[in-house]
């Protein structure tokens, strides 16, 4: 896992326990220092094939960490 991986993980994981909801993609991106939405986006597909995340159906800010 790379260093900008870690960090976004970092940030899903304590936003979603401070506030019970995912945090957007603007958030993400200023959280990791990131200039393009892209960016977050590309960061949350390598979490997800890394099974470290997973996308939640039918629900808005819809990814969760995996235990």
């Amino acid at each position: 896992m790379t260093r900008k991986q870690s960090e976004l993980l970092q940030f899903i994981t304590k936003f979603i326990k401070e506030k019970d909801y995912s945090p957007s993609f603007d958030e993400m991106k200023a959280a990791v220092n990131l200039k393009s939405k892209s960016g977050v986006h590309r960061l949350i597909e390598s979490l997800i094939k890394h099974n470290k995340i997973k996308r939640v159906k039918f629900s808005h800010r819809s990814i969760e960490p995996i235990s």
